[in-house]
């Protein structure tokens, strides 16, 4: 079941994502400005009291992170008839599986976690010195 989260996740949220640079990302933001920001919202996808998902979205861009790569299909396309996204950010095969909706966005591959944009088109700036987000990332942009 995807829903938002909430201070009360923040324990079982960081331990999901600790492990890879892709998880480690989405929690530089979520400790920066917690849950409560209006242009950051943080949906969890938990099956019992096990996390199986993570999908933050950043001013207008998605940060996906699925550590057994089950990404909710359903819940991208729901979230995407609200507002679709300038890029998409994540592991390969996470954002593969968004590209499916995108069909009109080009991906690229970089070593490096990706620039993301505010609403006045600057850099988001919680991701300044992360030194640890090195892996294979993808990004979904708008053409």
């Amino acid at each position: 079941m995807i829903r938002e989260c909430t201070v009360s996740d923040m324990e079982m949220v960081r331990k999901y994502l600790e492990g890879e640079p892709y998880g480690r990302a989405v929690l530089a933001a979520i400790e920066k400005y917690g849950f409560d920001e209006r242009f950051q919202t943080v949906y969890v996808d938990v099956e019992g009291e096990v996390c199986r998902g993570v999908y933050l979205w950043l001013y207008r861009n998605l940060l996906l992170y699925s550590e057994e790569n089950k990404v909710e299909v359903d819940f991208l396309e729901q979230m995407f008839g609200i507002m679709a996204p300038d890029r998409v950010a994540g592991r390969k095969d996470n954002v593969n599986i968004a590209s499916w909706l995108l069909t009109d966005y080009n991906m690229e591959e970089t070593q490096q976690m990706p620039a993301l944009f505010d609403e006045k088109n600057e850099a988001v700036d919680c991701f300044a010195g992360l030194s640890d987000s090195e892996g294979s990332w993808s990004v979904l942009s708008r053409n």
